[in-house]
């Protein structure tokens, strides 16, 4: 009767350990900027978050009766839900920042676009702007 919570405690710490490790990876990919690396590892992961939430659910994705709970608390399975969190937060601010970063950097596209659009020599050599929006940049709020 020991054996079975024995085994579900190895399986949930397995399955903290494969997703911690794609974190890992994940978040030195997000570090160096590689993002397009972040992109292509995605179904990886996941496919490890949904094994883990299988093992956090129970067979029968009921919820967990304190028993089941406790069986599965071993200082092994905490320090690897402790560890998890932690990656967790960490990613979550790297995917924060590349997200920030590529917001910034198309903001700039677009204002300088627009302000090189708006601004330059007219046909007399003097300097002009052009007070006439351009379509070229503009958003769309449908889109």
């Amino acid at each position: 009767m020991n054996r079975a919570p024995d085994r579900s405690a190895a399986v949930l710490l397995r399955g903290f350990q494969k997703v911690c490790a794609l974190l890992e990876r994940e978040n030195d990919l997000l570090k160096t900027g590689k993002l397009q690396d972040v992109v292509n590892m995605l179904p990886a992961k996941q496919k490890e978050m949904e094994a883990l939430e299988g093992v956090l659910a129970g067979p029968d994705a009921a919820p967990a009766s304190p028993d089941r709970t406790s069986a599965l608390l071993t200082p092994e399975t905490e320090a690897a839900a402790r560890h998890f969190g932690a990656l967790v937060r960490t990613n979550r601010r790297l995917l924060r920042n590349a997200i920030d970063a590529q917001n910034y950097v198309l903001r700039l596209i677009v204002v300088e676009a627009a302000q090189m659009a708006s601004a330059g020599y007219g046909s007399s050599g003097q300097y002009a702007t052009n007070t006439i929006p351009q379509g070229a940049l503009t958003l769309r709020s449908d889109v």
